[in-house]
């Protein structure tokens, strides 16, 4: 981690999700070990009732965790409570009722399923063309953003980690329309786009979304950036920090947005 940045890993994953492989306070470790000046945690929370991890995530046992990791690392470390949701429109209603009545440091906003099919899977991809796949795709990402219900737009173009098996290399500029459109309804809102390093360490060989992307975000008058490795193993915690906020810079953007009980706070990139 270089010692010219303010590193701060906007989503991370414990044993909190269904599919995290760390304890939270193993992560928080590992966050002390390698420099990071804070920690957002964003356990996973679903609400399609045929999910079969849809009761997986326990909101009360999780702020004890997290209460308990602030006593251990606080003085070093500054830790968040965030939450990513799957957002489908049909469940649309339940996600706000649930931010009602469970606070959060902050909340991610992800499109995992487009009515109930995976993306990029086969279910999905029958019956659509490749233009299709992505284009309903952005559609429900730019539905998600519209709702106000989130702090952060999170790893946006996801849909390359089965659209490039499927149907092979993307272009960010083949959709630069649907991008604009959607960043420009993103730029009517306080939200970030995250530019989530996930895929380099999955094997893609590029971020969520495409270096691309982030320059259009920026060509439509977005403002605000986050940065997270989506770490569900302390092994991945704050995986090419540098190369995401090298992205980020180079594009214009020279603050990283972090938040407390969803005030948002921006911090320069470089000290």
């Amino acid at each position: 981690m270089s010692d010219s940045l303010y590193s701060v890993d906007n989503q991370v994953h414990s044993f909190c999700s269904h599919d995290g492989r760390a304890s939270i306070n193993d992560q928080c470790a590992r966050a002390v070990e390698i420099g990071l000046n804070e920690i957002g945690f964003t356990e996973h929370k679903d609400f399609d009732p045929f999910d079969p991890e849809v009761d997986y995530f326990d909101y009360d046992e999780y702020r004890a965790q997290i209460e308990r990791a602030r006593q251990l690392y606080g003085d070093v470390l500054d830790i968040r409570a965030g939450i990513e949701i799957d957002y489908q429109i049909w469940f649309e209603d339940k996600i706000a009722s649930y931010l009602a009545s469970h606070p959060f440091d902050f909340v991610l906003g992800s499109v995992h399923y487009i009515h109930r099919k995976m993306l990029m899977t086969d279910d999905y991809n029958r019956g659509r063309t490749r233009q299709i796949a992505y284009k309903d795709y952005f559609s429900a990402v730019k539905d998600s953003v519209k709702t106000g219900l989130f702090d952060v737009l999170a790893h946006l173009e996801y849909a390359n980690r089965r659209g490039i098996a499927a149907w092979g290399p993307y272009d960010p500029a083949e959709f630069e329309d649907d991008l604009l459109g959607l960043f420009e309804t993103t730029a009517q809102t306080p939200m970030a786009l995250e530019i989530n390093t996930a895929g380099l360490h999955q094997g893609l060989g590029i971020t969520y979304p495409h270096p691309h992307t982030v320059r259009l975000f920026a060509r439509a008058g977005g403002k605000r950036i986050s940065i997270g490795s989506d770490s569900h193993h302390p092994d991945q915690l704050g995986h090419a920090y540098d190369y995401a906020a090298n992205i980020a810079q180079d594009n214009g953007f020279s603050k990283v947005c972090t938040w407390h009980e969803r005030a948002l706070k921006e911090v320069p990139i470089s000290s």
